[in-house]
């Protein structure tokens, strides 16, 4: 591999060719940060205590992804309760509208929902205007006896 990419560089312009030697050839910055950072831990800690710190390492990491896999559990059983709580509240509704409909004389096979409630609405419509048809002459006067005790007396003018 390394031939190719001498080769390589070879075939490159001049100013591209120094570029890569001098990068293939020099450890720069972060290496450095990384080298430094693990000749620090060797120095630090005695070669027992590294093999203990791994496996702590990998011990949180698989408590870790346990909690996580548990809430993911936890959130779908949320959601299935949720869907089928939804699902019953909507089974709920349908059977409500049908015994209304029924109660009103109004026929259910082969209607959809919004057709079920258009038909309650004008029916209850029908219902409101026929009570409204029997109660304006007992409304009247109702409303007339209401005025009659409402105005004062009025003074005779002789």
């Amino acid at each position: 591999m390394g031939c190719f990419l001498r080769l390589r560089a070879k075939t490159l312009n001049p100013p591209v060719l120094e570029l890569f030697n001098r990068s293939s050839d020099m450890i720069e910055g972060i290496e450095w940060l990384f080298i430094a950072l693990i000749v620090i831990i060797l120095i630090l800690w005695d070669p027992q205590t590294i093999p203990r710190f791994a496996r702590a390492l990998a011990e949180a990491r698989r408590e870790y992804e346990k909690a996580s896999s548990t809430v993911q559990e936890l959130v779908r059983e949320f959601e299935s309760e949720v869907e089928k709580q939804a699902q019953q509240d909507q089974g709920d509704i349908e059977r409500d509208i049908i015994e209304k409909a029924r109660s009103l004389g109004i026929e259910t096979y082969g209607k959809t929902r919004e057709e079920l409630l258009i038909a309650i609405f004008k029916k209850s419509m029908e219902k409101a205007e026929k009570k409204e048809e029997t109660q304006p002459s007992e409304s009247k006067t109702d409303q007339n006896s209401l005025n009659n005790e409402a105005a004062p007396p009025r003074p005779d003018k002789s």
